[in-house]
């Protein structure tokens, strides 16, 4: 995922591994978005659950308690 930072506006990738990661934890936590940290200047980029499920298409919720 290539997001372009609110406040130095240079882009940067979001490996998919991290996207995954970002919507178990929307998804347990009931958040409308994630905090993505720009690599170049530590600004907090707020990315919506829509963008990272686009981004995500075959991600699917963890079953908490399944064995």
């Amino acid at each position: 995922m290539q997001i372009r930072c609110q406040k130095c506006h240079r882009p940067f990738a979001v490996g998919k591994e991290a996207v995954h990661y970002a919507l178990d934890t929307m998804t347990a936590e009931g958040l409308n978005h994630y905090d993505v940290k720009c690599p170049h200047c530590r600004r907090v980029n707020r990315v919506s659950l829509e963008a990272l499920l686009r981004t995500a298409p075959d991600w699917s919720p963890e079953k908490e308690g399944d064995d």
